[in-house]
């Protein structure tokens, strides 16, 4: 199995070399040129907003490295000579900050739903004993009852905290997606030198992963050079 930090360390070396240090390698990519698969890896400023679509950065440098060899055979300069091709597969991405805000205000929903059914249906053995003698409770002078009263109570507290769990769960599986494309690159790459060929949807799929992952970066469909035959 291939550790794409091997990859990443080659090109840090590469850039220390050429006197590049205010610039920083994104994760290794995929790019096909003459039906031979390599890896491509982008170099962007330190500065650059890569995680905001509408920053549209493009990359400063953009290296190729010969997978069998784990040799850098190019070391290119983005104006000098762009990895932007004629045939460009024409991929139709989401829109990566809407599909998750959707996700999580659909999670906040079924949270909450379960959570509020749970408090009106379900109650300690003593309170329910209780609410056995007593059918109604007076609160600041007015008869109410007990279960609106813990509902009322606690709907906001609640909501606020489940509001907090799913920005954890939403954090983890969005920073997690990156361990699926490292296995996804490492089966691409195996499968590569073995066979010497490859599955394209099984790269457009890691093509999909950095184009939603970076965001701010235009041009990755590009870089991965896949054409439409």
């Amino acid at each position: 199995m291939d550790n794409l930090d091997t990859y990443l360390s080659l090109v840090n070396e590469a850039k220390k070399e050429k006197g590049l240090n205010d610039y920083t390698p994104l994760y290794p990519m995929l790019r096909v040129e003459e039906g031979k698969l390599y890896i491509a890896v982008l170099l962007v400023k330190e500065t650059d907003n890569i995680w905001d679509r509408k920053e549209a950065c493009k990359a400063h440098y953009w290296v190729l490295i010969d997978i069998d060899q784990k040799k850098i055979v190019e070391f290119n300069k983005t104006e000098e000579k762009d990895y932007v091709g004629e045939q460009i597969i024409n991929l139709e991405l989401n829109d990566h900050k809407k599909e998750m805000s959707m996700y999580f205000v659909d999670k906040a929903l079924k949270y909450k739903e379960y959570l509020m059914n749970d408090i009106k249906n379900d109650y300690l053995p003593i309170q329910n004993k209780v609410m056995d003698v007593l059918k109604e409770i007076e609160i600041d002078g007015e008869k109410v009852n007990f279960k609106d009263y813990l509902y009322a109570n606690i709907e906001s507290k609640i909501s606020d905290k489940i509001n907090e769990l799913v920005d954890v769960v939403m954090k983890e599986k969005y920073h997690s997606m990156i361990v699926l494309y490292e296995n996804l690159m490492n089966q691409i790459i195996t499968d590569y030198k073995s066979k010497k060929e490859f599955d394209k949807q099984e790269i457009l799929l890691c093509l999909e992963i950095m184009s939603n992952y970076y965001e701010g970066i235009i041009g990755i469909d590009h870089l991965f050079n896949l054409s439409n035959k």
